[in-house]
């Protein structure tokens, strides 16, 4: 039997990728590849690290390299600091140099910590590189599809939707012009899905749509086919995460006395807010009297893409635990937590539903690829032998289910269409 396998010394985005997970498991909210790209791309930041322990929040700004390092490369980085105003970075490598302490008080002069940073073998590390992996391969698809079918409205707009949501935001000052900008963006592709869905069958892309078409709904969640409504869903919810995420940084730097720079702007907070959906506003208004909503970034982050969107509920109590242990939110917060999503983004019945023979709780329109990702991840959490057959499920379909999620996470990451539990050994 094959198997996926993660690189024992990885490189490049994959070295990229490593340290992502290893300040993920620090407690850290992760953005990553963040360009800034006008006439041309002008820079490329690796990692943008938010650590929500510290208030307001305290952000750094992570440079990672795999291979031969040295002093040009810490020059660049004190480059791209003087040019972003920031005053700090995080300069991570993965080969130790002789004389290594000349090179971290040379780097700390410049306000750089250079850190190096070894391989580490860790259950939560390995799943969570897994689940970049399958963002890059989605993405890269994407891309693909693109530029090989430029006659497809969908593809132009998605990886538009996802450029101005991942990276353009990040370089508008103002936290609550971020906000702002976010639902704009947010509501300029309105359900998204629905239109890339249409657009499969042969419908125009530019109709306005409520629904996917039933027939690619079927291929999407019951047969679990590699289409493109896998990554049009993937980067709604990376949408409405940004929302949250931005709304809950505003608050935060509020709170602690921190004036945003719309000074610059010419305009006041309350105008800005003003053009915001009553609704979301009264949904944070509701959000913020939780005590711990100021850890919902980071909590929707590991649900999401490492929990693959859903509660395995014959381990509910266990679940809860495991999000507590990673997130930072008592367990008995956690369904406050997991109410957030639909306190903001209402959507009729709801966002989670319960699967007919199937003991699981799961988020709706949610991209199958990551529900395979926490399909396994449950599968380590959970068994002594890594095998999905040893979990203790009820319902009908349950087994079946997760490994119908794992066949196409395989089926991402490495274009094949088989039964591929990763085994222990890769994880």
């Amino acid at each position: 039997m094959t198997s996926v396998s993660l690189p024992d010394l990885p490189k490049g985005k994959e070295f990229e990728e490593y340290i992502s997970a290893f300040f993920q498991l620090m407690g850290n909210y992760i953005e990553r590849n963040i360009i800034e790209r006008e006439v041309e791309e002008i820079l490329e930041l690796d990692i943008v690290a938010t650590d929500y322990r510290s208030s307001p929040p305290e952000i750094k700004l992570l440079e990672v390299k795999s291979g031969e390092w040295g002093f040009p490369d810490l020059f660049k980085v004190r480059g791209w600091m003087d040019y972003l105003n920031i005053s700090k970075w995080v300069f991570v490598a993965s080969k130790e140099k002789d004389k290594i302490d000349f090179f971290k008080e040379k780097a700390k002069r410049l306000n750089i910590d250079l850190v190096v940073i070894p391989n580490i073998k860790d259950v939560d590390i390995s799943v969570w590189r897994f689940s970049y992996w399958v963002e890059r391969n989605l993405l890269k698809h994407l891309n693909h599809k693109k530029k090989s079918q430029p006659d497809k409205k969908c593809f132009r707009a998605l990886e538009d939707y996802y450029f101005k949501v991942n990276s353009e935001i990040f370089f508008t000052e103002s936290i609550i012009q971020k906000v702002h900008t976010l639902y704009s963006i947010f509501q300029e592709f309105p359900r998204i899905s629905a239109k890339c869905g249409n657009e499969l069958i042969g419908n125009t892309f530019d109709k306005e749509y409520y629904d996917l078409p039933k027939k690619i709904y079927e291929d999407t969640y019951y047969e679990c086919s590699y289409n493109d409504i896998q990554i049009s869903t993937f980067i709604e919810h990376r949408a409405r995460l940004a929302i949250l995420k931005s709304a809950i940084d505003y608050r935060l730097d509020k709170d602690a006395g921190i004036k945003d720079k719309t000074k610059n702007l010419k305009i006041s907070d309350d105008i800005i807010l003003k053009d915001l959906p009553q609704s979301f506003k009264e949904g944070l208004d509701v959000i913020f009297k939780d005590k711990y909503f100021h850890k919902y970034p980071l909590f929707w982050q590991w649900f999401m893409w490492l929990f693959g969107g859903f509660i395995l509920k014959d381990y509910e109590e266990k679940e809860y635990e495991v999000l507590s242990q990673k997130t930072g939110i008592p367990i008995e917060e956690i369904p406050n937590a997991l109410k957030a999503y639909q306190i903001l983004f209402p959507r009729d019945g709801g966002w989670f539903m319960d699967l007919p023979s199937s003991n699981i709780k799961l988020m709706k329109m949610f991209p199958v690829p990551f529900m395979g990702i926490g399909a396994n991840y449950r599968r380590l959490l959970y068994t002594e032998s890594g095998k999905f057959e040893d979990l203790n499920l009820t319902g009908m379909y349950t087994l079946n289910d997760l490994i119908k999620w794992n066949n196409l996470t395989v089926e991402v990451l490495r274009g094949k269409r088989d039964y591929l539990p990763f085994s222990r050994s890769t994880l």
